[in-house]
């Protein structure tokens, strides 16, 4: 990219040569762009290229990299949150930042409370309606309101405004529209525009790729960590943004196996007409057994939500969910996983995994009802021997099933979180985002155990980012789209490159409608 520095007098933020390594792994590879003062600057690219990464560099999150970066040309030293800040530089996390329990007040003043001597009610309240002021815009709620009783297009205001009421030279949003209705998205951008009349430059990082022709001056991809091209969004055609996101070594129409896709499969879990509140609307679907159906789809697609119906955690407005013919009975997780329908869900963290608990009580907790007979009527002996065959199988590392759950690196807790649902033989397993965070030999093994039970018989659900992974795994594929099922049908038919701008416009070509 050319060199800005000192030779132009409206670059907001320019980052130069930046690095950034976890390990081994280069997750930012000389990365250079620069967002001008009034410009909103567009950063795109798939999920594992490098965005957030480079999100939390900017955050001060990230100290640790090369290269560096200027605000108003002058280089800055970003080793803190608060540093950031200080440098006029605001980022908006994909995941909301606020406190569920404190006040819209509260909230807004969080982290700006240095030199105070002690809290007050009312002093936060005017320091809150400062932070309002400053930002220039309203939060839709009083600010004595309790976060926690507000929906998530309001928490995206509050996130703002706050953002903003630092006087913020430089703006970073990441994926700020996932979660927004389509007037919300509206008001987004009229903020957006008014900012960058003011002066502000902004970094705009979304999967919506219309969107990002809709309100960005000026565009960058991103692939492998590395800048492929940065330019004039007017001059980037949709089609053109999803092939510089993908690369041409993933643009094979074909998944990495035999489809077992059979019309003659028998439906086991079968969704009819659901709609869960605003997040599902109308959405049937189909697991058959003994294949994978990979459901694709952005953040705020109703993926998750789809996956959470399919396991009892949510339960449908309307509509209903059969296994096997019959409704799935209530009882929620717990009565479905008695059924024989189990969930791995995306965060394993706080979702999946008990992390001060031993692996090994981690490995069996599911397994106690169906496969066991219940917690009282098995003796410890037999739950111990269940855990070490367990971990000897998924080769946990290390092989010990009395270390807490937390102590595991990623990828093991990950085959933890698998393990769990897998040991109760399940007859539908739904899994969230089975790989996040692993390295390629765990990938490649998760993928052998999901293929498995497929071939063993089971019918599987997969959500996951990773289109290679969705073309490595999916006998069959459901697109949704806010919400909506968008397309179904088989690997084959529809490109990688196409699904991509399908997900993102929510526009099925033509010559594939026929296939929906």
């Amino acid at each position: 990219m050319e060199r800005l520095s000192g030779m132009t007098s409206d670059v907001r933020l320019e980052v130069e040569h930046l690095t950034k390594q976890f390990g081994s792994t280069v997750v930012l590879d000389d990365v250079s762009l620069a967002v001008r003062r009034g410009q909103i600057h567009g950063l795109i690219g798939q999920n594992g290229a490098g965005k957030s990464t480079l999100v939390k560099v900017l955050a001060g999150i990230h100290a640790d990299h090369g290269g560096r970066v200027l605000v108003d040309g002058a280089p800055v030293a970003l080793r803190t949150p608060r540093e950031s800040r200080r440098e006029g530089i605001a980022v908006i996390h994909q995941e909301f930042s606020l406190v569920p329990s404190m006040s819209v007040a509260e909230n807004l003043v969080l982290g700006q409370e240095a030199g105070r001597v002690a809290y007050s009610a009312g002093a936060t309240r005017r320091a809150a309606e400062d932070v309002v002021a400053a930002a220039g815009i309203d939060v839709g709620v009083p600010l004595a309101t309790p976060v926690r009783e507000l929906g998530p297009a309001l928490m995206q205001r509050i996130e703002i405004a706050k953002a903003l009421g630092q006087r913020a030279s430089v703006l970073v949003m990441d994926e700020p529209t996932a979660r927004l209705s389509e007037r919300e998205r509206e008001w987004l951008f009229t903020t957006m525009r008014r900012l960058s009349d003011e002066g502000v430059g902004i970094v705009f990082i979304s999967h919506f790729l219309e969107e990002v022709r809709q309100v960005t001056d000026w565009l960058s991809v991103l692939r492998g960590g590395v800048v492929v091209r940065s330019a004039p969004t007017a001059g980037l055609p949709v089609g053109e943004m999803a092939e510089l996101m993908l690369g041409e070594e993933l643009r094979s129409t074909l998944g990495a196996h035999a489809s077992r896709a059979d019309d003659g499969h028998r439906v086991v879990l079968e969704a009819a007409r659901a709609r869960v509140g605003s997040r599902l609307r109308g959405v049937d679907c189909q697991l058959r057994q003994g294949e994978i159906l990979g459901v694709a789809g952005l953040v705020g697609s109703g993926r998750t939500r789809l996956a959470r119906l399919l396991t009892g955690v949510d339960a449908a407005d309307e509509g209903v969910v059969t296994l096997r013919g019959a409704r799935l009975a209530g009882g929620g997780p717990r009565g479905a996983v008695g059924q024989g329908v189990a969930l791995v869900p995306e965060d394993r963290k706080h979702q999946g995994l008990s992390l001060r608990s031993p692996v090994g009580d981690n490995l069996v907790l599911m397994a106690l009802q169906r496969r066991l007979g219940g917690p009282l009527a098995v003796p410890r002996s037999r739950v111990d021997g269940l855990a070490r065959q367990l971990v000897e199988e998924l080769e946990v590392h290390p092989a010990r099933t009395d270390l807490p759950a937390g102590a595991l690196s990623g990828g093991n807790q990950q085959k933890v979180l698998l393990g769990k649902a897998l040991a109760s033989r399940p007859d539908v397993l739904v899994v969230d985002q089975p790989t996040a965070g692993v390295d390629v030999g765990t990938k490649a093994q998760i993928h052998r155990l999901l293929h498995a039970e497929a071939e063993a018989g089971a019918a599987l659900a997969v959500v996951t980012d990773d289109l290679e992974e969705l073309y490595a795994l999916a006998d069959r594929l459901l697109v949704m789209h806010r919400g909506t099922v968008l397309w179904r049908g088989l690997p084959a038919q529809l490109p990688r490159d196409e699904l991509l701008t399908m997900m993102a416009t929510g526009v099925v070509p033509s010559h594939l409608a026929g296939a929906a």
